[in-house]
């Protein structure tokens, strides 16, 4: 039995499904780059607007209590002087339970 020589279709054939093997290895290897690259960048991304989320929304906090409670603060003076309670407002400069107490008792 002779061997015959591959016809140049089937080599042709053959380099085709080659090359498309190689391609299909290309395309597997950019994509699973590209994922891992989406993958690191949002949890970098996500990671950076936290914290920075979590920044500024604390100092906003923190000035809007402090504005409410200036505020409140500045409510329970007034009725206390309109009352001509000046002891109290002596008291309540100093001391944070009796402040509490007077802010209760006015409804504040």
């Amino acid at each position: 039995m002779q061997m015959q020589a591959p016809s140049s279709n089937s080599l042709e054939r053959e380099m085709a499904w080659s090359r498309k093997l190689a391609q299909m290895d290309h395309d597997s290897l950019i994509e699973s780059a590209r994922a891992e690259g989406y993958a690191e960048g949002y949890a970098e991304g996500y990671a950076i607007g936290y914290a920075e989320g979590y920044a500024i929304g604390y100092a906003e906090g923190i000035a809007i209590g402090q504005s409410k409670g200036e505020n409140r603060l500045g409510q329970l003076m007034t009725q206390l002087f309109s009352l001509g309670r000046l002891q109290d407002v002596q008291e309540v400069a100093s001391d944070m339970t009796y402040r509490e107490k007077l802010f209760l008792e006015f409804g504040l």
